[in-house]
């Protein structure tokens, strides 16, 4: 049975050993017929698979050159232009320069480096570094864009070198004349006072007429005793007040506009470790931020770095006060600007014996496109409103507003009995509502880009940005809260001539004099590092 079995197995072997003989001689016969083609083709195919091999190696190794060079590179302009705008303390930047430097350096090592079969390690590390390369790249971009715009911005600052007086010719709507040309030999009035210039500038045949108080003219020419009327912006507005739809009465035929170059008279200190004083003013108009008009806003920032401490001090725009450099009546506040900046300036450092160091000077434009850009601000009211002019509800309490309602809360006076003195607390809510949204969360970053935008071009300022950018960079050393405080001055309200209008009788705010020494103490406090915030208590 066994031997049985053994020639069996013996059997299947020798069947399976003729099989290999009979597959090797078929292989053997096929070789001798492949044709020479075939040959060189099969050749071929082997070379091309190992070419593919090594392009597939050597792309790999090109796309970690490109990304090592960009990386390299784009590190480079960020840190530049970071380094131009100069407001990251000197100690953190070295620190953080330092370590970008030396993570870079090793990321672009490792992405040039060309690993060999062995190093499994090495593959993985630089299949992250590609990933992290790459993230980085578009971070880098990122942040090199938001400082070209930073920088930007900063160049393009309005720096108030000159001012524009803006005089209108103006007809009433349903007047035949349709350009002033038109007016050839018809009689033009003006105010006695209006700059000669301005005359010389219509060359055109006209009669002329003077009028001493703008009575008279509103007279004559709405009684159309007098074809037309040229006026400043100072008799605009005061006409717009006293007409009902005066706007929609007339037609300006055109624009006369007088540009003076005007002196920084102001003096600097430097402000990132010495207290200074800000004027914020607010003119009553939109668009061109050098065009003179009233100022309806007259806050004073009294600020201290040392302390970390803001007084912010109203004065209200009817304030009846001596016109710095002017003999004569005196004049309210809001006609100071009239005569240009450095006149309301001069004059507001008379009021309280302090120097003026800086001014910021903002319209209605600026306060609408900058509460918007940064998605509305939070408001107190101590009762309800409806605004006019937002047109908006603000209810008692807290209220989220746009920038309309923003503008229309801190423009309303004639719906509180305290009139201006409350209007002059309803700024102060709105810078605060304001600065409160830009120091807070995260809007800052998020509307960066935006902020940048609506500003340009919506404020002027005598401010060296120099300085500022150096007071930021004193301030992220510790990144301290601001605390603000607000004052304001008072006055009784009468009836009395002025400078502007010296042949009227206007509405005018005798000042308090114990409230204008009452806010001096406290800004002498700020000025000489003492803190106010036990003052407040």
């Amino acid at each position: 049975m066994k031997e049985k079995v053994i020639t069996e197995k013996l059997n299947d072997v020798k069947k399976e050993e003729k099989i290999i003989k009979e597959k090797n001689e078929i292989e053997k016969v096929e070789k001798k017929d492949e044709t020479p083609v075939a040959k060189k083709s099969k050749r071929r195919n082997r070379t091309r698979r190992r070419r593919n091999k090594k392009n597939k190696k050597k792309n790999k190794n090109i796309l970690g050159i490109i990304l090592g060079i960009i990386l390299l590179l784009i590190t480079i302009i960020f840190f530049g232009l970071l380094k131009s705008l100069n407001i990251i303390p000197n100690k953190y930047f070295l620190i953080g320069a330092i370590l970008v430097a030396l993570i870079t350096t090793n990321m672009v090592l490792i992405l040039l480096t060309k690993p060999k079969k062995k190093h499994k390690g090495l593959k993985v590390i630089k299949k992250i570094c590609y990933v992290v390369s790459i993230l980085l790249i578009l971070v880098y971009a990122f942040g090199t864009y938001y400082l070209n715009k930073t920088l930007h911005f900063i160049d393009n600052i309005s720096v108030l070198t000159e001012e524009i007086t803006n005089y209108y010719i103006i007809v009433l709507k349903d007047s035949k004349h349709k350009e002033t040309s038109d007016l050839y030999m018809e009689t033009l009035m003006y105010m006695d006072n209006t700059d000669k210039k301005v005359i010389n500038s219509i060359k055109l045949d006209l009669k002329y007429s003077t009028a001493s108080d703008t009575t008279i003219l509103k007279e004559k020419f709405f009684n159309k005793e007098v074809e037309a009327i040229l006026v400043s912006d100072i008799t605009k507005n005061k006409l717009e007040e006293e007409v009902e739809n005066f706007s929609e009465t007339i037609r300006i035929l055109e624009t006369i506009s007088i540009k003076n170059k005007i002196e920084d008279i102001t003096k600097k200190v430097t402000i990132k470790n010495t207290p200074f004083n800000v004027l914020i003013s607010g003119i009553d108009t939109y668009g061109n931020i050098n065009q003179t008009s009233r100022n309806d806003v007259n806050i004073i920032a009294t600020v201290n770095p040392n302390t970390n401490e803001i007084l912010l001090t109203s004065i209200p725009r009817d304030y009846y006060v001596q016109l710095h450099g002017k003999e004569g009546y005196k004049d309210k506040l809001t006609h100071a600007s009239y005569y240009g900046i450095n006149t309301q300036v001069q004059t507001i450092e008379d009021i309280f014996d302090i120097d003026i160091n800086y001014y910021v000077k903002v319209n209605f434009s600026t306060v609408v496109k900058l509460v918007d850009a940064i998605g509305g601000i939070k408001i107190y009211s101590d009762r309800y409103l409806y605004l006019y002019n937002g047109p908006c509800n603000v209810y008692k309490g807290y209220n989220n507003v746009n920038g309309n309602c923003a503008l229309a809360f801190a423009r309303e006076r004639y719906a509180y009995s305290d009139g201006d003195l409350h209007r002059g607390r309803n700024q102060q809510e709105v810078i605060k509502a304001i600065f409160n949204k830009l120091s807070s969360g995260t809007t800052i970053v998020t509307k960066y880009t935006e902020l940048l935008e609506v500003l340009k071009g919506k404020f002027a300022t005598n401010m060296d940005m120099n300085e500022v950018l150096e007071l930021v960079k004193y301030e992220v050393n510790d990144l301290p809260n601001y605390h603000i405080e607000s004052t304001q001055v008072d006055g009784d309200g009468d009836m009395g001539k002025t400078y502007s209008y010296p042949n009227e009788t206007l509405w005018i705010m005798i000042p308090n004099q114990d409230t204008i020494d009452a806010a001096k103490a406290l800004m002498d406090k700020i000025l000489n590092d003492k803190s106010i915030k036990e003052s407040s208590n």
